[in-house]
């Protein structure tokens, strides 16, 4: 992988210093809250699930963060990280992440085939189909 343990710390230590890692954190466990409501999972068995990672989806994530080496000097920095701290704030984008959030981890746990673009765009409104 193209990424720097230390970048990547850098840049943890400022989503942290403005507040993004608590809030990502929280929409995170809104997430998977209602994962385990929907599908009757607990805990163990969604991380068991999600543990078993299939060898192109472990592939993609590596293409992926070969991509964001570049990206990750841009991250450190504080006005941006503020900017998302504020968006993360309001009531919109937080359930814009949860539902998104929330629809690919269950999709992952339950190994359900990805959504049409008719199924992501009703979600991205907040309806189902």
């Amino acid at each position: 992988m193209a990424l720097d343990p230390a970048q990547v710390f850098k840049v943890m230590r400022c989503a942290w210093r403005n507040g993004v890692l608590d809030k990502f954190m929280a929409i995170q466990g809104e997430a998977l809250e209602g994962v385990m409501a929907d599908t009757g999972m607990n805990m163990g068995d969604l991380l068991n699930r999600l543990d078993e990672a299939k060898p192109e989806t472990v592939a993609r994530v590596d293409r992926l963060l070969d991509r964001a080496g570049p990206l990750m000097r841009y991250l450190e920095n504080d006005g941006l990280m503020k900017l998302l701290s504020r968006l993360l704030d309001l009531s919109a984008v937080r359930r814009l992440a949860v539902a998104g959030m929330r629809a690919n981890l269950a999709r992952a746990a339950t190994g359900a085939p990805p959504p049409s673009l008719k199924e992501r765009v009703l979600a991205l409104l907040g309806r189902t189909a």
